[in-house]
């Protein structure tokens, strides 16, 4: 079932044809993405799995573009697609592990019954790692080459608790940009830019189409006034779920996708590191790996 067409592909493939883009492409795009995400968190959703491949790219041209114009990025729109693991951040906090390992926040790796995180704020972190990619053209926290190496999976874990990353020599980038990456790839959440300060950046309002900073608030004002006869509400989703959930899990608590995952190791790296087997992560290296092991690597 078709519900919306992207024709011309996902972020992921746009950088592999392209390499990295230049600093005003990538905040074209960026724009783009925190736009799509504010509306989300507006309404009280969060993704928890942002990444290049669940972004997908439609043509903004209204005629055909002259040969070779199509994928300019200014001739893109952007879809923030996949909402699998998204969560309704007005019902509770989310406390588990999910998502992609390149793109997880530190506080979803140490995340629990007892510990969770504010989902808005990780996948700020995530958009952070998004726009490091379109810059660069590799994950600031490195590449699983094997994924049968754990060596290799703990060095990632470790330099994304501990937000450990540095710039490339090359390309230089701008001091605003440098400046925003460096406030949004913050371990510490509470220390991390919000929403609010994103788009009240500098680096963020350059070039900002008109109106766009004040668009998702008009449309959500509007929308609560006057529902879109579409909409389901949050009771029959949940009851939707949770038929759907009782007899595949047998009515086993926390027998989801992540269930179970944040038992012991009381938050800590090592701790993370001795659970992420059980997390449901592993599964999504072993999916990483076999569409493309280490197409960011830095020397590309």
């Amino acid at each position: 079932m078709v519900m919306e067409y992207a024709d011309c592909g996902d972020l992921f493939k746009y950088v592999q044809q392209h390499g990295r883009l230049a600093e005003a492409d990538a905040r074209w795009f960026f724009q783009q993405i925190i736009l799509g995400l504010d509306y989300c968190h507006r309404r009280g959703v969060v993704n928890r799995d942002l990444k290049l491949e669940n972004l997908l790219l439609r043509s903004a041209a209204e005629a055909p573009p002259p040969p070779g114009q199509l994928e300019q990025p200014r001739n893109l729109h952007i879809k923030v697609a996949d909402f699998g693991l998204c969560k309704a951040s007005v019902n509770s906090l989310p406390k588990s592990r999910v998502g992609t390992l390149y793109y997880l926040a530190p506080e979803v790796l140490r995340a629990s019954a007892d510990r969770p995180y504010d989902a808005k704020l990780s996948d700020i972190w995530s958009v952070g790692v998004i726009l490091y990619v379109l810059l660069f053209k590799a994950y600031p926290f490195g590449v699983i080459s094997d994924r049968d190496n754990k060596a290799q999976r703990d060095a990632i874990l470790r330099r994304i608790a501990n937000a450990e990353w540095q710039l490339p020599a090359h390309p230089v980038i701008s001091d605003a940009c440098r400046d925003l990456l460096s406030r949004i790839l913050v371990s510490d959440p509470a220390k991390r830019i919000t929403m609010a300060g994103i788009m009240a950046h500098a680096w963020f309002r350059e070039d900002l189409p008109e109106g766009a900073q004040e668009f998702n608030e008009g449309l959500v004002e509007e929308q609560a006034a006057d529902p879109p006869r579409c909409e389901q509400s949050m009771e029959e989703i949940d009851a939707i779920l949770g038929a759907a959930e009782d007899p595949l899990h047998g009515g086993v608590p926390g027998a989801g996708l992540a269930g179970g995952a944040a038992a012991a190791g009381g938050g800590t790296v090592a701790g993370v590191m001795a659970m992420m087997g059980s997390s449901g992560i592993d599964d999504e290296i072993d999916e990483l790996h076999a569409e493309h092991p280490s197409q960011f690597g830095m020397n590309d």
